[in-house]
This record gives structure tokens, C-alpha cells and sequence, in this order.
């Protein structure tokens, strides 16, 4: 069975999923698929990029929204089992991530990805993450 959600984590609004056709959150058997995760909020009428120009700022927004949605699922950060990061930067995303993604999961490590892009959907976008996590 398949469950497709979008949790209410004051992230984005429904007309945002509707429009480009996805769910945020994805549950088949014990396992949860985070579409990517981008330092957006709002609607389309409405769309606003969190951290213009701040990699740290995006990066905060990001785990912060994996995390509601995470706990939404009534799971946690130790539950993560894999993750890949997007960046339009690789040498700022190099600078931030040990301090930011180390203290953030601890040790339940997932195993990781890290891929530099051209562009996201929001020109300002620097950085978008999609994780799983597993409940067993």
C-alpha cells in the first residue's frame, strides 16, 4: 500500500503540489520518501524564497521542514536512512555543511549524495534535499 501526503508543516501550499503534481511525503511499507525539499514557503500566488544569497539560512529552512515533516510521520532524524543534496554552489555548500548537517543528525548517519546543479525552479535557490527514512 501507498499512502501519498502532504504533512502540514507550514511549508507549501496545496496549489504548489497540485500544480506541479507531486506529494511531499510518500509512504510504501515502512518507508517514507521526502520529495525535494527547497527554501521556499507560500503558494504560487505567493511564493517566497527563505535566505537569499545565505546557504546557512537555506540549509536551516530545509532540515527544519525534513524535520516537521519526519515528526508529521511520527518518525525521527535517527529514522533517516539516505539523503541527497542539490546545490547551485558546491564550494559554499563545502564551507557550511560539517557545522550545520553533523550536530543536526547525530549519529544515526544516513548515507548521502551530494550533486551540483545548474538551476532551480526559484533562480535565488541554492540548495534542495530529498531523504528517506525508514520506520522498521
Amino acid at each position: 500500500m501507498i499512502i501519498r501526503t502532504n504533512p502540514d508543516v507550514g511549508y507549501l501550499g496545496a496549489d504548489i503540489f497540485d500544480a506541479f503534481a507531486f506529494r511531499q511525503s510518500v509512504k510504501a511499507g515502512d518507508t517514507y520518501y521526502y520529495a525535494g525539499v527547497a527554501p521556499l514557503k507560500g503558494t504560487l500566488d505567493s511564493l517566497e524564497l527563505v535566505g537569499k544569497d545565505d546557504m546557512t539560512a537555506q540549509f536551516n529552512y530545509i532540515l527544519d521542514v525534513i524535520d516537521a515533516c519526519l515528526k508529521a510521520d511520527g518518525l525521527d532524524r535517527s529514522k533517516l536512512a539516505t539523503w541527497t543534496f542539490y546545490t547551485t554552489d558546491i564550494k559554499a555548500f563545502m564551507e557550511v555543511m560539517p557545522g550545520i548537517l553533523g550536530p543536526w543528525v547525530g549519529e544515526h548517519r544516513p548515507s548521502s549524495t551530494t550533486v551540483e546543479v545548474r538551476a532551480f525552479v526559484h533562480p535565488d535557490q541554492l540548495l534542495e534535499i530529498t531523504a528517506t527514512a525508514v520506520a522498521a
